[in-house]
């Protein structure tokens, strides 16, 4: 299985359809569909024969709270 590198963890992640992730919003990359996961949950392939990769949304409350922490 192929795993992230700490090079490719900077800045914003990027997650492939048929992963586990927490619960938020996913925009797909190249498009405009969001997912939204509601419980711990696999992203859903494209349906359109290419890999779908997805970046999660988050609104300004969740960006302050991460900046706040220092996640």
């Amino acid at each position: 299985m192929w795993h992230r590198t700490e090079h490719e963890t900077v800045g914003e992640e990027l997650f492939l359809a048929g992963e586990r992730v927490r619960p938020g919003t996913y925009r797909q990359i190249g498009g405009n569909r969001e997912i939204l996961i509601e419980n711990e949950d696999v992203l859903p392939a494209s349906l359109d024969g290419r890999v779908a990769c997805y970046m999660r949304v988050y609104t300004w409350g969740q960006l302050n709270q991460k900046q706040a922490t220092g996640a």
